[in-house]
């Protein structure tokens, strides 16, 4: 009877063994199938990464071989596909504003800034320019191409030509041509339509120049736009010729009977300088075809062994027959005009340049400036002259500012101020231009 206690203590303790060794082999065959379950997940992950990372691989290749073909497809609504014949377009322009006043504060500010071609304004903020550029050059592959410049702003009612649209408005198709190039020789190119002028060291566009002010000689020696055909052939590697036939100045449709010759000649002698003689010759007086105008633009730039520094050098004669003197209308007379601009610029970092002009205008016979002396008289010889420093700066990768100082002098008193005329005119601008 003793020993029956101690029996069921044993059968106790083996019941307990059996308990823990079955819970043990649960515990065993759960953790075995968590851990085969958890690996099917894992390679049924595997099995789907491979599978997306093959279909972005097929659809690499395929856009790399389109690429190569020149057939690449983009999605449907995400961009604006171009026709065949426009593969290869350009687009660029710029917009620019500016703020100017004028230290001889005009009592009329519709006077403004005598002398000047767009920086008109004597104290207040002026919306220059807007413009779009669309180009489709010429190539090996297609020897046609065009070239529109559509512009609106303030400066279109200043260039904008005779016959094109109302006269003085703000918007202007500055530019529209068609280029060809001819299989003669090293190759002949030929433009046809409204371009801007070959002649002087300025243009119209403002990020182009040096200075944000242009010049006597940009305003008043010569034209701004054509309208005709030019041919243009290199000189292997000194240059090129250029030579064609235009309505005339700044008008789309001739005023007279004559056309007018446009010619330039460039020249490359050395690494560093480069030659341009410009000239255009022809009647451009209304419903004459007798009286010539003739212009001879000529333009020296040169590099100097001085790093960062470039200098520019531009002189224009005129001469125009049947003029009356004072007044620029016809007469039996003749007019001649003269003007030389020497321009230095200096690149003191990678973002900020300084650039000077020092230029004079003869206006011999008061036929391109056509002003009013004090007292109201009409002088027959007004000397200009004008000094100007630019400083720029380069905001950012398409941003432009510029501060500009700059002081004009004549011999007569032409300039006005308060409620007069002065012969001289201080300004101050400044500049905003993002190009694109």
């Amino acid at each position: 009877m003793k020993k029956w206690p101690y029996r069921l203590g044993g059968i106790a303790a083996l019941s307990l063994l059996f308990s823990l060794v079955t819970r043990h082999s649960s515990l065993v065959t759960a953790v075995a199938w968590a851990d085969e379950a958890s690996d099917a997940a894992l390679k049924a992950e595997v099995e789907v990464l491979k599978k997306r990372l093959n279909e972005l691989e097929a659809r690499l290749a395929e856009t790399e071989l389109q690429g190569i073909s020149g057939i690449a497809e983009k999605p449907a609504g995400a961009f604006m596909e171009l026709p065949s014949g426009l593969q290869g377009l350009g687009l660029s322009g710029y917009a620019d504003v500016s703020y100017i006043y004028n230290f001889q504060e005009p009592e009329e500010p519709t006077v403004g800034n005598i002398g000047r071609a767009f920086d008109t304004e004597s104290n207040g903020f002026t919306p220059h320019a807007f413009e779009l550029v669309l180009e489709k050059p010429i190539t090996d592959q297609m020897p046609l191409g065009f070239r529109t410049d559509l512009f609106y702003g303030d400066d279109a009612s200043v260039f904008k030509a005779t016959g094109l649209g109302v006269a003085g408005e703000d918007f202007d198709l500055q530019q529209a041509y068609i280029t060809a190039k001819a299989p003669i020789g090293e190759g002949l190119e030929f433009k046809v339509g409204k371009f801007v002028t070959l002649l002087g060291a300025e243009v119209i566009e403002s990020p182009a120049n040096w200075n944000f002010s242009r010049s006597y000689m940009f305003f008043y020696s010569i034209p701004f736009t054509h309208t005709g055909v030019l041919a243009t052939y290199p000189i292997g590697e000194w240059g090129s010729v250029t030579g064609g036939v235009v309505n005339g100045w700044d008008i789309v449709d001739d005023n007279n009977k004559a056309k007018s010759f446009l010619g330039n000649l460039t020249l490359t002698p050395l690494e560093s300088v480069t030659l341009s003689s410009n000239l255009i010759t022809g009647a451009e007086q209304s419903g004459s075809s007798r009286n010539r105008r003739t212009v001879v633009s000529n333009i020296v730039t040169w590099t100097p062994p001085i790093e960062h520094l470039s200098l520019m050098a531009n002189y224009d004669y005129g001469h125009e027959s049947g003029l009356t003197p004072g007044t620029g209308v016809a007469g039996f007379e003749a007019a001649d005009w003269q003007g030389l601009a020497l321009y230095a610029k200096y690149d003191v970092t990678d973002t900020w340049s300084l650039a000077g002009r020092w230029e004079w205008f003869d206006d011999k016979d008061n036929v391109r400036t056509k002003l009013t002396s004090i007292g109201g008289g009409i002088p027959t010889d007004i000397d200009f002259y004008g000094w100007t420093l630019t400083s720029q700066w380069k905001l950012y990768e398409h941003v432009l500012a510029r501060l500009e100082y700059r002081h004009d002098k004549a011999d007569e008193r032409v300039f006005a101020r308060d409620e007069g005329l002065t012969n001289y005119q201080d300004t101050i601008a400044v500049e905003l231009i993002y190009h694109f």
